[in-house]
């Protein structure tokens, strides 16, 4: 996100005070021209333009846009901080409620950043391919492993790529009949990057999961599904917010492709569970009898 690149960008003693001006001021630069934050900050309209530049936009009006859009999503009504839940004066059923508000709040936010076609193509890339990589950091692996539990139920094939090594070997291995599903919070972690830049090459399809930011990911991606994004990178207590919502797009996805074919899939999924419930009960009866 916008607010995350500022955070990680050098700047000027200059620009520095003209960043520091408008994350103090958030949207009330809206209607202020260039050259009214140039004279408020005793600095001058070529710097302002650098400054935009410098985070990647051509000029200050599309920086202004970007960074007001950003803002508004931020700061819509919610009642919990996604980075700092609680703070130290609460007591432990206030955190449970915050955590558990939190929750809820994320899988909203979740469910209003997503978008019917943009599902609807995830959807037709994950039912037409012949098996599905995940790449992702340790974060959001332990979620893609559930999903790959419940996929394989439905007799899909995923594998989970977590390591740059592993990443290396599954892209040299994956083909236009792949379909991958990268997950990254900034949308700029190099190893998911790379793998991105290679797995396009190769003609794999490719569905990001992502925050909301303009990011590299989600240019290189066959279709984009939005996690919630309000936590910030180095200011939080926890992943709260996007682990639930990574949850939440993997959980939608695995439900909508288990639709497809509905009967077939409970079906086999209730033949799976009485044989496994089959095997444990022979398996007691033997270490009973030892």
């Amino acid at each position: 996100m916008l607010i995350h690149r500022i955070e990680k960008t050098h700047f000027s003693e200059s620009e520095a005070i003209i960043i520091d001006y408008i994350l103090k001021n958030g949207d009330q630069i809206k209607n202020m021209t260039i050259s009214q934050i140039a004279k408020v900050t005793y600095t001058s309209a070529p710097l302002l333009i650098r400054i935009a530049k410098k985070l990647g936009y051509p000029g200050w009006n599309a920086f202004k846009e970007a960074y007001l859009k950003e803002l508004e999503y931020l700061y819509a009504n919610r009642k919990i901080d996604a980075s700092i839940p609680f703070i130290v004066s609460d007591d432990i059923m206030t955190i449970a409620q915050n955590i558990s508000l939190l929750e809820v709040e994320t899988i909203q936010d979740t469910l209003a950043l997503l978008k019917h076609d943009d599902l609807q193509k995830a959807m037709q890339l994950i039912r037409h391919c012949k098996s599905i990589d995940i790449y992702a950091v340790s974060t959001y692996i332990y979620l893609a492993e559930t999903f790959r539990q419940k996929m394989q139920r439905i007799q899909k094939n995923v594998n989970l790529c977590r390591l740059t090594g592993d990443a290396k070997i599954q892209v040299a291995m994956s083909t236009n009949q792949t379909c991958a599903i990268l997950i990254s919070y900034s949308g700029r972690t190099q190893f998911i990057i790379e793998a991105a830049k290679k797995l396009k090459s190769k003609g794999t399809s490719i569905i990001a999961i992502t925050s909301i930011a303009d990011n590299e990911l989600s240019h290189l991606a066959d279709v984009t599904l939005r996690m919630s994004s309000r936590e910030m990178i180095h200011t939080k207590i926890g992943d709260f917010a996007s682990t639930q919502s990574v949850k939440c797009l993997l959980d939608i996805l695995y439900s909508c492709i288990f639709s497809i074919d509905y009967q077939h899939n409970l079906d086999y999924c209730i033949k799976i569970a009485k044989e496994i419930d089959k095997a444990n009960n022979i398996e007691e009866n033997i270490d009973y009898e030892v």
